[in-house]
């Protein structure tokens, strides 16, 4: 039975591309099956969940599967009415064939501009990777300002990886004209929203924790509905509605939080 939202017109802000792989597109580059890419409902923690993404990963190291996996995502999603997406990874995690920063960038970015809706893409730092690392990173992302790069996001276990040293990357970031993101809040204590917040971020990713928080609530939040990662969640943007009209959301808050992800766009 088709999902009662899967006709509405909707904006995605928070789509990972190495979580939204086909898994007959990964058994097909990588010659395999029996992937370990969809985490069960009762994952533990969130360092363990992220390596659900890692069989993908694997299979995105060459220019033509990231602008193959990059489209198909983007067919994907307008086939349930995503006329907006943003899509944020991670190139540092895409150079074990040889491929530099930039040409990852870029074969995302052709990926996107082929694809049947708008599509813009948001840059990933990743928590362990060494500061130094990430504000080169900020610097490349921010050449490709105006061309498809719309955002800098730092990912991660944040647990055991605090945002301040990256401080510096998300300056570089902004200085290149990136809008700035942030994942935080999945785990630990609100605290890590806080420290999101001090990097100067327009938006926190997830942030659930900062539910916690009575300072943060009475700040007065406006929140999106996202998939995440499709894949390695097993789901769709119109079934994380219907999830959210289980949990009590009438249609009328559905559609406050869609025209909340249009309004907060990074254009």
């Amino acid at each position: 039975m088709a999902s009662p939202y899967l006709g509405w017109k909707k904006a995605e802000l928070h789509c990972h591309l190495d979580g939204a792989v086909r898994v007959a597109t990964a058994e097909e580059l990588s010659g395999s099956r029996g992937l370990r890419m969809v985490a069960p409902d009762d994952c533990p923690s969130q360092a363990e969940y992220i390596k659900y993404f890692d069989d993908a990963v694997e299979v995105m190291q060459t220019a033509g599967a990231l602008e193959r996996i990059a489209y198909e995502l983007c067919v994907d999603s307008a086939a349930e009415n995503i006329d907006y997406l943003e899509v944020r990874w991670a190139p540092r995690l895409h150079l074990q064939n040889g491929l530099t920063v930039a040409q990852a960038i870029g074969a995302v970015l052709s990926g996107l501009d082929s694809g049947p809706i708008e599509a813009v893409a948001i840059v990933c730092a990743m928590r362990h990777h060494p500061p130094q690392e990430n504000v080169d990173l900020a610097r490349i992302a921010g050449g490709f300002a105006g061309r498809g790069v719309v955002g800098f996001d730092m990912a991660g276990d944040e647990a055991r990886y605090p945002a301040a040293p990256h401080k510096p990357a998300f300056e570089a970031a902004r200085g290149a004209g990136l809008h700035l993101t942030c994942h935080a809040g999945e785990a630990g204590d609100p605290s890590s929203v806080e420290e999101a917040l001090d990097l100067g971020v327009e938006r926190v990713a997830h942030g659930v924790i900062g539910a916690r928080d009575p300072r943060i609530v009475r700040a007065g939040v406006r929140c999106t509905i996202s998939t995440d990662s499709r894949t390695v969640a097993d789901t769709t943007l119109s079934h994380e509605f219907e999830l959210m009209s289980q949990l009590g959301m009438t249609d009328e808050d559905l559609q406050r939080c869609n025209e909340t992800a249009y309004d907060s766009r990074f254009r």
